[in-house]
């Protein structure tokens, strides 16, 4: 039913994504401060909505805790580490966040069916792209990099959008570009709304482009072509699958044992330094400077008070951060923190291969899918694994949470639910506003 009510609901919805892309960080951050008060405000408004109206969904807690706790294991180890956290008004404050993004996650899941949330998406990808290519050329000052900026003047030229540096810009506009991609390919917007997705995908690869970020390059071109393997492999039997994953294991074998001879050759072409621009001494450091704190971390958000002065110490080196999400995760969690993240996004994964190749919700699976691979590849040389006021954690979450749910439920729990259990919930016939 199309009310007043649910009308906001999408605009809250979609902003909220637009919001956690990170597209409006640059401009609600005054200039030269290292604080965003209106970001902080905004993300917590949007939790605080979201935990708020989950209160309101009779059995959502419980449903949480039953059905969905893999995606809440590493942000209550996250919560865990104020125990032990080298700065814990710092943790708090961004492990709290964390929670207000989860919580908003959630919120997202049960107010939208399937492919709800999935035109949703893609509709909001559509927006972040033509949002960042508006200002670029509108006020090319501000969406390009300029030789007079204080601390990316060698990036001169270099496209940004709404961003404040090219590289995020480009990861963002890479992950877009293969959600809009999606939207494409199971026919959003109609048979011939569909096809505006075509202009709006030559914005994006044009961004990517400009944006001279061979990660964003390396995330548009790999996300989109393994995407396709995995339709493809739909048409097989399961016998033919099995055989394929067979044959590709040698390949893979294979490929990891030839890597650094590739990586150096791809980035030989891209014009970039074999060592990611100084990235791989980085992480050798990070890892060596880890010593004791490598199992539990330093303490979400916290952990790089602690590595920071040694990892200085071991290579000169006097960066905020280790420019690889596993690693920046490691050093604020530890192997514990890291490896119930990769749990959580290894279940997603699973669950939306097999999802796709029973045809079961296969728009929502392929997202999955999609930002499981962009998580795994994209955290290489970025670092977004497990962030909060992020995108990438907001789509982790509300995928599996959908996923998780009755392989054929395409409905919405009612609001006021009176079902005994959650399981049934899902399994009784549910039923949307």
């Amino acid at each position: 039913m199309n009310t007043p009510m649910r009308s906001i609901e999408y605009a809250i919805a979609m902003f909220g994504l637009f919001f956690m892309s990170g597209t409006l960080t640059t401009a609600l951050t005054p200039q030269g401060s290292e604080t965003a008060p209106m970001v902080q405000l905004l993300g917590a408004s949007l939790g605080l909505f979201g935990g708020i109206a989950l209160l309101t969904i009779k059995g959502s807690l419980s449903r949480i805790f039953s059905l969905y706790w893999a995606s809440i294991l590493p942000v209550l180890f996250a919560l865990a580490t104020l125990a032990w956290t080298a700065a814990p008004d710092l943790t708090l404050r961004r492990v709290g966040s964390l929670g207000l993004t989860t919580a908003f996650a959630f919120w997202i899941a049960f107010r939208f069916s399937p492919k709800q949330l999935f035109h949703l998406v893609v509709l909001a990808s559509a927006v972040i792209i033509l949002a960042n290519f508006a200002n670029i050329q509108l006020n090319p000052a501000k969406g390009i990099h300029q030789s007079y900026d204080e601390i990316a003047a060698h990036h001169a030229g270099s496209w940004r959008g709404l961003f404040g540096h090219k590289n995020d810009f480009g990861r963002v506009i890479a992950l877009t570009a293969s959600i809009v991609v999606l939207g494409f390919v199971f026919d959003t917007g109609g048979r011939y709304g569909r096809w505006l997705m075509l202009p709006i995908l030559a914005i994006a690869g044009l961004m990517v482009l400009r944006s001279n970020s061979s990660q964003a390059v390396l995330l548009a071109a790999t996300i989109p072509f393994g995407i396709a393997l995995f339709l493809a492999m739909r048409r097989m039997s399961p016998a033919g699958r099995s055989l394929l994953i067979l044959m590709a294991l040698p390949v893979a074998v294979i490929s990891a044992v030839s890597a650094q001879m590739i990586f150096e050759y791809t980035l030989h072409l891209l014009g970039r330094d074999a060592t990611l621009t100084g990235r791989t001494v980085i992480w050798e450091g990070v890892i060596v400077a880890l010593g004791s704190t490598s199992v539990a971390g330093g303490g979400y958000g916290a952990g790089w008070i602690i590595i920071g002065p040694r990892l200085t110490a071991l290579t000169g080196a006097d960066v905020g951060h280790a420019h690889n999400g596993f690693l920046d995760l490691l050093v604020d969690v530890g192997y514990i923190g890291v490896g119930l993240t990769l749990f959580f996004i290894a279940w997603l994964g699973a669950r939306a291969f097999g999802n796709l190749m029973r045809n079961a919700k296969p728009e929502l699976s392929a997202l999955a899918l999609t930002l499981v691979l962009f998580s795994l590849v994209g955290n290489v040389a970025g670092s977004f694994l497990l962030e909060h006021n992020s995108i990438y954690w907001v789509l982790l979450v509300a995928t599996f949470a959908k996923l998780r749910d009755a392989p054929d439920a395409e409905f919405l729990p009612q609001r006021f639910s009176t079902h005994p259990h959650p399981s049934l919930m899902y399994r009784s016939g549910l039923h949307e506003n």
